[in-house]
């Protein structure tokens, strides 16, 4: 796999999700950066996560680039875990030296009952203030 991947929620490495974990042994450590759009904080009996929808503002992440034991087999499994609702999207990532062309879940249905908007776009910083829980399916 080529393209490099955007992660902003329950996937990025700090929030320490055991499948995120697998992954990021095959993937570049990252670098940080932005995608424009808005992002939600959605509530699960299994914990929080979030919801990168379309509009202006800056949603906070870091992008990885696949090593050579990243494989299709891990990306089909990131699209099962991402499930139904989101749908994996080019975007372009701002970082210090300039842009990036990756991909990202990007959020498909409307949003449910209870969801947070996350002005500052930043789901670990809502993590870190509010004292909740990620996700911890699978």
């Amino acid at each position: 796999m080529e393209s490099r991947l955007f992660f902003y929620g329950t996937l990025m490495a700090e929030l320490g999700h055991p499948l995120a974990r697998e992954w990021h042994a095959a993937l570049s450590a990252g670098e940080k950066g932005w995608v424009e759009g808005r992002l939600w904080a959605l509530p699960d009996p299994q914990g929080w996560y979030p919801a990168l929808v379309p509009g202006e503002g800056r949603v906070m992440g870091t992008v990885h680039c696949p090593l050579a034991a990243f494989d299709a087999a891990m990306l089909a499994a990131m699209d099962r875990y991402e499930g139904e609702a989101y749908r994996r999207l080019p975007v372009t990532v701002r970082v210090a030296s300039g842009e990036i062309a990756a991909q990202a879940y990007v959020w498909q249905e409307a949003l449910p009952e209870g969801a947070v908007a996350l002005e500052d776009g930043d789901f670990a910083a809502f993590l870190a203030r509010s004292g909740e829980q990620a996700y911890r399916g699978a």
